[in-house]
């Protein structure tokens, strides 16, 4: 009869550990504040207001939020939009060049609701 080893079950705790793990200084990327600011330079307030102010739409219609949207409910809403409007992800080369336009509304509302809620 031959003799059977039971094999050792890894636990999440295993798996988790193995990972290779982000460090910033060692990367060299940086951290998520200098990220943060990266994207306020490409699309300043001042900026973001002239996307909008020529859109006929507050930045709350842009993004499909009601007046007293919470910022997690803001942020959600926008980040489910970048998903939809990404020109990654859209495969035609007319609706990419509509997409682009649409993610550029979409970033100016972000950045100005952003700017109102102090982030």
């Amino acid at each position: 009869m031959k003799a059977t080893t039971k094999k050792k079950k890894r636990t999440f705790a295993d798996i988790d550990a193995a990972r290779k793990r982000y460090n910033p200084e060692a990367e060299g990327y940086g951290s998520t504040g200098e990220w943060r600011d990266a994207f306020r330079e490409r699309m300043g307030f001042d900026e973001a207001q002239q996307v909008i102010n020529g859109q006929g739409k507050t930045p709350r219609q842009i993004l499909g939020v009601d007046l007293a949207a919470t910022w997690n409910e803001i942020k959600s809403a926008y980040r489910k939009l970048v998903l939809e409007f990404h020109p990654d992800r859209v495969k035609e080369e007319v609706a990419k060049i509509k997409a682009e336009e649409t993610l550029k509304r979409i970033n100016a509302a972000y950045a100005v609701l952003a700017h109102e809620f102090g982030k």
